[in-house]
């Protein structure tokens, strides 16, 4: 058993002191990192080691120079969705942080070709000089921490197999740990395909928004509907809000088939002809619901009102619906729908 002397152990209380503020300081910074760049991820999270950790690992490496042998007091892990976004989310540590590549690596590297097994990719980095000089990184500078980024099948794998459960730790029977590394294999094939799946959706998208106009006979979906409406809104100079541009539609989806379109081709002959004009005139501004609702509303109300099952409330303030129709049919339109003066366009959606 090494002992420590009160020196060591005054460094290291210090040192997880600094490391409590770099802990939080660091995952804020690669939270902030993956909004920017738009990466979606399941979690960053971060965890500063005890004192009792510290000196444990300290022990078992017999480190002779611990203050500078110790990098992983502080400690962060990002968890993605996609293969892909691994690469994406290694280049922008490299680019925000001080790495020190000597002791970083990819650990699905190190597997040779006949093994299936744990993989992530591991940076042991510092703030670098000049983040290290602004106020709010005060005395962290030149602090080591370790960066972990994984897949959540990645994750699932070194969760199941290494990091917690004694079962699958150690010297199995042959048939066991061939049957261990088929299971991890399978994992991995559905890591690359979930990843691969990801592109063609991607691509899909990106084909349906760079159509020319007329070339819509495409089946409705969750992807070629938003990936229509935006491509509109935009060559026709119509507002388009934001939010909701990443829904699945599914609601949506359902009210056009129970109206009777399901191809893009159908819904585009249904757009009026002045409908830019009358948004303009009547300031509206919706999302992708507001206008296909919209459009369906103007094409046919009665034929709505008769097929169609919804969950929203409709407020019309700005006039705009109420616009096309005629006052003979003014009363029978209201009376056709349930309407909420104090409440968002259809429901809020």
């Amino acid at each position: 058993m090494i002992e420590l002397s009160s020196l060591d152990g005054q460094w290291i209380e210090e040192r997880i002191q600094k490391h409590q503020r770099l802990t939080l300081s660091v995952v804020a910074i690669i939270k902030g990192l993956l909004s920017a760049n738009k990466i979606p991820f399941l979690a960053v999270e971060g965890r500063t080691k005890t004192r009792k950790s510290v000196e444990e690992k300290i022990e078992r490496k017999k480190y002779k120079r611990p203050e500078h042998q110790v990098t992983d007091i502080t400690g962060v892990r990002v968890i993605l969705y996609f293969e892909t976004d691994v690469q994406r989310v290694s280049d922008l540590i490299v680019s925000a942080f001080n790495v020190d590549e000597s002791k970083s690596l990819d650990k699905s590297a190190l597997l040779s070709v006949d093994k299936i097994g744990y993989r992530s990719v591991h940076y042991v980095c510092d703030l670098g000089n000049a983040r290290a000089q602004l106020p709010e990184y005060e005395g962290m500078g030149g602090l080591n921490f370790e960066i972990q980024v994984r897949t959540v099948l990645q994750h699932a794998w070194a969760e199941i197999a290494h990091d917690r459960n004694y079962k699958f730790s150690g010297k199995l029977p042959p048939v066991m740990e061939r049957e261990l590394h088929l299971l991890a294999g399978m994992l991995e094939v559905a890591d690359k395909g979930f990843d691969k799946l990801s592109k063609e959706i991607d691509q899909y998208g990106s084909e349906i928004a760079n159509r020319a106009a007329g070339e819509e006979d495409i089946n409705i979906d969750s992807i070629s509907l938003p990936a229509f409406v935006v491509r509109w809104c935009e060559e026709n100079n119509c507002a388009l809000d934001r939010y909701g541009r990443n829904g699945d539609f599914s609601e949506l989806i359902r009210e056009l088939e129970q109206f009777g379109i399901q191809k893009l081709s159908q819904l585009e002959r249904i757009i009026p002809g002045d409908y830019v004009n009358k948004c303009n005139q009547y300031g509206v501004s919706s999302t992708i619901y507001g206008h296909v609702r919209n459009w369906m509303l103007i094409s046919d109300w009665r034929a709505f009102a008769a097929k169609v099952t919804v969950n929203w409330v409709m407020s019309d303030d700005n006039g705009l619906l109420k616009s096309y129709i005629s006052e003979a049919d003014a009363q029978e339109f209201l009376d056709s729908f349930e309407w909420d003066d104090d409440y968002g366009e259809y429901g809020g959606d």
